[in-house]
């Protein structure tokens, strides 16, 4: 068996020493950064490690490839077109992945207060990279660390995004600080400015049982089915949206060709899907039974269908082993009738979430036109009575 040789090179140990993870793979950096609360491997991963891809293809550090998300032309669509709420989705997006508390392992109350903490979002990234590989094993190291640049990018981008929505939110006064106090620990939160203090409180005990102040990332999880349940969206006038002529680009040129990528039909499955797989704990029992990485593909099947013009829901239904009364309250296309009769009680799970979405992104519109659900969400839309102006 050989026997390693020490390096005897003075400048490979000073590497060593200053850079004790130089040579480790993205996904166990992460992994350090979650398990560990490592300062070393965050040092490493934002400072020594350029593995986003700039508009030009060069390998920038992640606060550089913010830098550019934060220049672009859909980041200010997203952030309103102010450059002051543009800033603070950059700040925020940054803390994100880069706060860490002063003494992580110490009493929830103290981690709450230090802001953000990145080990709920690396959790994120490292829970889907572990899966992913399981399902596909990488077939090189370079394939995965590949695979996992590829996942990190995509993953900041959709947070810039979310960054976004929660600044906006904050710039237009539509929300309040509530102090939520719970088993001795206290949760500072963001909700509707019109929930009075006690109505606060009732409808947290009601749709959030199970908090838990002591859990790493509680508050983030707690903001994250608040901002899902009770988020104000805005309300796109269908005249504008959806009358003849109309105009909307589904990419920008001054935006990173990344984003251009994401605004495809495949990228607007992927959003949805994503969305459903990370609140399956909301579906219904029979869709929830599918698991998340089912879910995840019988969406990308529906959306498939629907661009080919062959959506059959009884046949997908089949091949997911779904009824059919299940498979209609998900993605049904016969739940409105001619003349305008609704033929349900409820608008299907999947063309709510698509509608949602698309509020918060115009420039999914025209990839939704494209993949053959635009008149669903215009229907949706219409259901709810959105469509005589534009109101924030």
């Amino acid at each position: 068996m050989p026997v390693p040789i020490a390096d005897s090179n003075p400048r490979h140990q000073a590497t060593s020493i200053l850079r004790p993870y130089a040579k480790t793979p993205l996904l166990p950096l992460v992994g350090e950064i979650i398990h560990r609360s490592d300062r070393q491997a965050l040092l490493e991963l934002h400072e020594d490690r350029p593995v986003f891809r700039s508009r030009s293809g060069r390998l920038v550090l992640l606060a550089e490839f913010l830098l550019e998300l934060k220049d672009s032309d859909l980041a200010f669509k997203w952030c309103g077109r102010d450059p002051v709420v543009v800033d603070q989705a950059y700040d925020l997006t940054l803390a994100k992945f880069h706060g860490l508390p002063a003494n992580p392992r110490g009493p929830r109350s103290a981690v709450a207060s230090d802001g953000p903490d990145c080990r709920y979002y690396y959790r994120a990234l490292y829970t889907h990279l572990v899966k992913e590989f399981q399902q596909r094993p990488p077939t090189s190291v370079i394939d995965a660390e590949l695979r996992a640049e590829g996942a990190f990018q995509r993953m900041l981008v959709r947070h810039f995004f979310l960054s976004s929505l929660e600044c906006k939110r904050r710039a237009a006064k539509t929300v309040r600080r509530y102090t939520w106090k719970s088993k001795g620990n206290t949760l500072v939160l963001q909700l509707p400015v019109e929930m009075t203090g006690s109505y606060c409180r009732t409808w947290l005990q009601e749709h959030i049982p199970d908090v838990d102040t002591s859990r790493p990332g509680e508050r983030d999880r707690v903001q994250a089915i608040i901002d899902r349940l009770l988020a104000r969206r805005r309300i796109l006038s269908l005249d504008r949206l959806c009358g003849p002529g109309e105009r909307i680009r589904a990419g920008s040129a001054g935006a990173p060709s990344t984003l251009e990528e994401q605004t495809t039909v495949a990228g607007l499955a992927a959003v949805v899907a994503e969305e459903k797989a990370e609140n399956i704990d909301d579906q219904r029992p029979a869709i929830r039974g599918l698991g998340r990485e089912k879910l995840k593909e019988l969406i990308r099947t529906v959306f498939e269908s629907l661009g080919r013009e062959d959506y059959r829901a009884e046949r997908i239904a089949a091949a997911f082993k779904l009824s059919n009364s299940s498979m209609s309250r998900f993605a049904g296309c016969q739940w409105k009738r001619d003349g305008g009769t609704s033929r349900g009680t409820e608008v299907p799970d999947l063309w709510r979430n698509t509608a949602h979405i698309l509020a918060n992104h115009e420039d999914f519109v025209a990839v939704a036109r494209g993949a053959g659900v635009w008149g669903r969400v215009c229907q949706v839309a219409g259901e709810a009575g959105h469509g005589k102006g534009d109101t924030e």
